[in-house]
């Protein structure tokens, strides 16, 4: 996935097509602790060079599997990946819009952008689906927003614990 000026030139009518299957490291964790793993991606793009601007348009398609670990258990979670994405590429060293990539050099390469677009389409929280046995220890428990806030409303404000004293026995079984 990486295109000489050349290789953009020898394209039939300036347009580039992809149907690719792309397999990444199992290592990938090393640099991305949160991802664990990136499986059955595929990546269709379509892409136009326009030799009078030095420029490819790229509209990607990106299906896959990314597993990560779950925010609350740390056990993995299967998150769907399947995303559109356009993106412009460009052989010009003097561009000023932030959103145009620059070239490597003399190439053009599509796997960064598309790793860059898997990233961006995975949840910032991830929380495994369905009942879950959240972590405790000796005097500490994690609980869900709906269990906290059920204990919240019930307990009383330790704030007005105090006031219990001042009220009569007798006007307490009232």
């Amino acid at each position: 996935m990486r295109y000489s000026r050349t290789d953009l030139l020898q394209l039939k009518g300036g347009h580039l097509s992809l149907d690719e299957k792309l397999t990444f490291a199992d290592d990938i964790s090393s640099q991305f602790p949160r991802i664990r793993r990136i499986s059955d991606v595929s990546v269709r793009a379509e892409g136009d060079y326009r030799s009078e601007e030095q420029r490819l348009y790229v509209s990607f398609r990106i299906n896959g599997t990314v597993i990560v670990g779950c925010d609350v258990t740390g056990d993995d979670v299967e998150v769907p990946i399947d995303t559109e994405e356009d993106a412009v590429f460009s052989f010009n060293k003097n561009e000023d819009d932030i959103t145009i990539i620059p070239a490597n050099g003399n190439y053009i390469e599509l796997l960064p952008e598309i790793f860059r677009i898997i990233l961006m389409d995975i949840p910032t929280k991830v929380v495994k689906p369905g009942r879950i046995d959240y972590p405790k220890g000796d005097g500490w428990e994690v609980v869900s927003e709906e269990v906290y806030e059920q204990r919240k409303k019930n307990e009383a404000d330790p704030r007005l614990a105090k006031l219990k004293e001042y009220i009569p026995q007798d006007e307490q079984e009232v």
